[in-house]
């Protein structure tokens, strides 16, 4: 069962306007990180919110990565939910270049959130080899 922000992301990706305000509100970078210009969480993550229509109107605030990564790839390949293994670990995407408010889905990888957390996925240290 989709959560309330997942619902939110399919309305966005299927709204020509919802589309254009995301896309407004991003600047690509030298490196090739596609920034968010608008919210950013105390956590570093990017926050767009889509307002939508369900007994009731919403305003639902969802990651920016994961609504360009469901714009992308379809709302199949989102992460959601718990993933089929012993430990239960979920799915979370990754940020390969450690932006957190990158929503190029070229540094995006969908992972296990035990991977994810591992020493091998964490960024270096400044000086770090």
């Amino acid at each position: 069962m989709r959560s309330k922000r997942d619902k939110a992301i399919e309305v966005g990706i299927n709204r020509e306007m919802t589309i254009k305000t995301f896309h407004k509100n991003t600047k690509v970078q030298d490196d090739g990180c596609i920034i968010w210009t608008k919210k950013i969480e105390s956590n570093g993550y990017a926050r767009f919110g889509i307002t939508y229509r369900e007994k009731g109107i919403f305003n639902v605030p969802v990651y920016a990565h994961r609504f360009a990564w469901a714009l992308r790839f379809g709302m199949d390949a989102l992460p959601i939910g718990v993933a089929n293994n012993t430990k239960g670990d979920r799915l979370v995407l990754n940020h390969m270049c450690h932006n957190r408010s990158c929503v190029n889905t070229n540094h995006l990888e969908a992972i296990l959130q035990s991977e994810n957390m591992s020493k091998e996925k964490r960024k270096p240290k400044d000086g770090a080899a």
